[in-house]
């Protein structure tokens, strides 16, 4: 019977989907760090102008996107240019990365904002600040705003390759019981702006990077008292070290051992 239906496949022969991660963390916690551990190469696409913290990492790639005049913003419409190109040479069957790096959102709403201000004057008002004024975002549109150019950035890049996504960590504020004049909270930890929280949905994994007791840096792959994450990886602890290959290694051995158990059920050993 289930021959006749159209479009079913048996999940068995679902190829796994390339990696779509987002990594929160503090800001110097080592988020780039632990993101430049993905499948090489690495192309990090860098929004927070801190190229330098990743000298040295072998297979990786570093293009920084900066907006030098807020009110003639560039950097959006130069990330598009060049994930046309990766577009392009992808479809000729070139090579092209195989992670890419959004590094970091909370940095790069920035830009969507002054892009999106560039497009629809009435997204953005004017602010005087020193001798200059400045366009900055105002209202919910912009707020919607972002979030939607955000989100089509990261699916145009996850369907390029692997798709890592950094977020800065902030309290969570408790919207229901805030008042104008007291904010509170709920004591978990949520993404920097509060905003884009919603966006953390779309992935298969989000993960906190943090320390230990021992200042030691580990990976917090599942739900904990302070923080909601998801992880989608086979075999991994809820914690880890943050080396995503490592992880990476882990998971594929549980894949190797279930696909092994089905050929043996098939074969009625």
């Amino acid at each position: 019977m289930l021959d006749k239906i159209k479009g079913l496949v048996s999940a068995q022969d679902i190829v796994e989907p390339p990696l779509k991660i987002a990594i929160v963390g503090e800001p110097g916690v080592g988020k780039s760090w632990l993101a430049a551990t993905a499948p090489k190469p690495v192309l990090d696409i860098d929004f927070d102008g801190r190229k330098s913290s990743l000298q040295g990492k072998a297979g990786v790639y570093v293009k920084s996107y900066v907006d030098i005049d807020i009110n003639n913003p560039k950097a959006i419409a130069d990330l598009e240019t060049d994930i046309n190109t990766f577009e392009y040479e992808k479809g000729k069957g070139n090579p092209t990365p195989a992670t890419y790096v959004l590094d970091s959102m909370t940095y790069g709403k920035k830009f969507t904002e002054a892009e999106l201000i560039r497009q629809q004057a009435t997204l953005g008002r004017t602010l005087k600040v020193g001798v200059s004024t400045i366009k900055i975002g105002s209202g919910w549109d912009i707020i919607n705003g972002n979030r939607g150019y955000l989100e089509y950035l990261i699916n145009r890049l996850s369907v390029l390759g692997n798709l890592i996504a950094i977020f800065h960590t902030q309290d969570e504020k408790d919207n229901k019981k805030s008042t104008e004049k007291v904010k509170a909270y709920t004591g978990r930890l949520t993404v920097q702006p509060q905003y884009l929280n919603s966006l953390l949905s779309i992935f298969n994994d989000v993960w906190l990077l943090d320390t230990d007791y021992n200042n030691k840096r580990v990976v917090k792959t599942t739900i904990t008292d302070t923080f909601i994450g998801k992880c989608s990886l086979k075999g991994l602890s809820p914690e880890e070290e943050p080396d995503i290959e490592k992880m990476l290694l882990k998971h594929k051995a549980v894949l190797e051992k279930e696909k092994a158990n089905v050929a043996q059920v098939k074969a009625g050993v």
